[in-house]
C-alpha cells in the first residue's frame, strides 16, 4: 500500500470511529430538514389565518365592491369589511390593538387622480398582503376609470394609466406608526448583526479554550484560578473583545451610511445621496442591546463547553455543526415574523431561547411584541443563559484537563453530575 494511502486511511478511520462523528452525521440531515421544513410549515400555517381588513372608502366612487371582487380573484384569506367613510381613526386603531382586525385601508377622495391610499395594520410589512391589496385596488380603480371614459375595460387596459400608490405603516394600535421600510431595515440589521457576531466571535471562545488546553498552559492557570471562574472569565473576556470590535464597526458603518454622498465626493466619485438611518428611540436601542448581549453570551457559553470537550480545532469544527444549524434556523424563519409580528408562530419563536435573541428585536421594532411578552422572553433567555453557563462550567472543569481522550456520552453525563 502506498505511504500516502496509509496516512489517508489512518486520518479517515481516526475521525469516523468517534461517537461525535456519528452524532453529527445523524443530527446534520435532521437539522437541515428542519431548516427547510419548519419555516415552510410556519409560513403555510400563517397563510391559513384570516386577515381582517376594514376599508374606509372616502373616494366617493364606491371602489369597495370592485376591491372585494378583485381581491377574491387573487386568492388568500383576505376578509375585507366596509366601514363608513367618516369612521374615527382612533376607533380603528383600538380595534387593531384589541386584535379584532389586522388593519384598515383608507382610500382618499382623489385616489383616481394621484392621491395615495394608506394601509395601517399589524401586518403592514407583509409583502404578499400589501401586494394583493395594491393589485386589487388598481384593478378597481382601472374599472372605474374605464367607466368614466366610456371605454371597454379590456380596451382601457391597453391604453395604460397611472398606478395607485399604497403607503403602508406598521401599527398595532399602541403608539405612533412607523414606516414599514424603516422598521424592516432596522429589524433585519439587528438580526443580521447578531447572527454574524455569533458565527464569528463566539467561535473565538471555543478556540481560546482549545488553545490553552492543547498548550497545557491551563494546568498552571487552574492551580491559581477555579475552573468555573476561568470559564466565566473566558466567556465574558473573549466575548467582550468581539463585542467591542463589532461596536466600532457598527459605528463606522452608521457614519458611512449617513454621510455616503460626502465620503464618495472626497474620492471624486459621483454617487447617490446620503441615506437616512431608521429612527430608533433609547428604549429601542436598550431592547436590541439587551437581547444582543444575552444571546451572544448564551451561545458563547455553549461554544466554551464544546471547546472543553474536544482536543483539537478540527474536532471543535465538527462538533459545532449542529449549533451552527441551530443558529441558522431562526434566520430562516425571519420572514414569518416580518409577515405577522403578532401571530402565534412569531410568539412561539420569540420565546424559545435559541431563536429569541435573533427574532425578538425585529418583532419588537415592528410593534408585534407587548412588554409582558418581552419580559417573559428575556426571563426565559436569562434563565437558559444561567443554565448554559452552569452546565458549561461542569463540563469545563473536568474537560480542560482531559488530553488525548474523547469523552463518550456516558462520561459527559458523569461530568455534568459531578459536584
Amino acid at each position: 500500500m502506498p505511504e500516502w494511502l496509509v496516512v489517508a486511511r489512518r486520518e479517515f478511520a481516526e475521525r469516523v470511529r468517534t461517537i461525535w462523528f456519528a452524532i453529527v452525521t445523524v443530527l446534520g440531515p435532521v437539522l437541515l430538514i428542519a431548516l427547510m421544513v419548519v419555516p415552510a410549515w410556519l409560513a403555510a400555517s400563517a397563510a391559513e389565518d384570516r386577515t381582517v381588513i376594514q376599508v374606509v372608502d372616502q373616494s366617493g366612487r364606491n371602489l369597495y365592491p370592485g376591491l372585494v371582487r378583485y381581491a377574491a380573484r387573487l386568492g388568500g384569506n383576505l376578509d375585507l369589511q366596509s366601514v363608513p367613510p367618516g369612521s374615527d381613526e382612533a376607533l380603528l386603531l383600538r380595534r387593531i390593538r384589541d386584535e379584532k382586525i389586522n388593519g384598515f385601508l383608507v382610500i382618499p377622495e382623489g385616489v383616481l387622480h394621484g392621491a395615495a391610499a394608506t394601509y395601517r395594520g399589524d401586518n403592514a410589512t407583509n409583502l404578499q398582503i400589501r401586494g394583493r391589496i395594491l393589485l386589487a385596488l388598481n384593478e378597481a380603480a382601472r374599472e372605474e376609470r374605464a367607466r368614466d371614459a366610456g371605454i371597454a375595460l379590456d380596451t382601457f387596459r391597453g391604453l395604460g394609466n397611472p398606478p395607485i400608490d399604497l403607503v403602508a405603516r406598521p401599527d398595532t394600535g399602541r403608539g405612533e406608526a412607523r414606516s414599514a421600510e424603516s422598521s424592516l431595515v432596522a429589524g433585519y440589521a439587528a438580526m443580521f448583526i447578531l447572527y454574524v457576531s455569533i458565527l464569528i466571535y463566539a467561535v473565538n471562545v471555543m478556540r481560546s479554550v482549545i488553545q490553552e488546553k492543547t498548550s497545557r498552559v491551563v494546568e498552571i492557570v487552574v492551580s491559581a484560578v477555579k475552573p468555573r471562574a476561568l470559564m466565566l472569565g473566558k466567556v465574558f473576556g473573549v466575548g467582550a473583545v468581539g463585542l467591542l470590535q463589532l461596536a466600532i464597526w457598527c459605528a463606522v458603518s452608521l457614519v458611512m451610511v449617513r454621510f455616503r454622498g460626502e465620503i464618495l465626493a472626497l474620492f471624486g466619485i459621483a454617487g447617490a445621496g446620503s441615506a437616512e438611518i431608521p429612527p430608533l428611540t433609547l428604549v429601542d436601542v436598550a431592547v436590541i442591546l439587551t437581547y444582543f448581549a444575552l444571546g451572544y453570551f448564551f451561545y458563547a457559553g455553549l461554544y466554551a463547553a464544546i471547546g472543553a470537550m474536544v482536543n483539537s480545532d478540527q474536532e471543535g469544527q465538527q462538533l459545532q455543526t449542529p449549533l451552527v444549524i441551530l443558529i441558522m434556523l431562526p434566520v430562516a424563519c425571519v420572514q414569518v415574523v416580518a409577515n405577522d409580528p403578532r401571530g402565534a408562530a412569531s410568539q412561539a419563536l420569540t420565546l424559545i431561547p435559541f431563536s429569541s435573541p435573533v427574532l425578538m428585536p425585529m418583532r419588537y421594532l415592528l410593534g408585534g411584541a407587548t412588554w409582558p411578552e418581552i419580559a417573559a422572553s428575556l426571563a426565559i433567555l436569562a434563565l437558559f443563559l444561567v443554565g448554559a453557563v452552569a452546565l458549561a462550567g461542569r463540563i469545563y472543569r473536568v474537560g480542560i484537563l482531559m488530553y488525548g481522550k474523547r469523552p463518550s456520552l456516558r462520561e459527559l453525563a458523569r461530568w455534568l453530575r459531578y459536584s
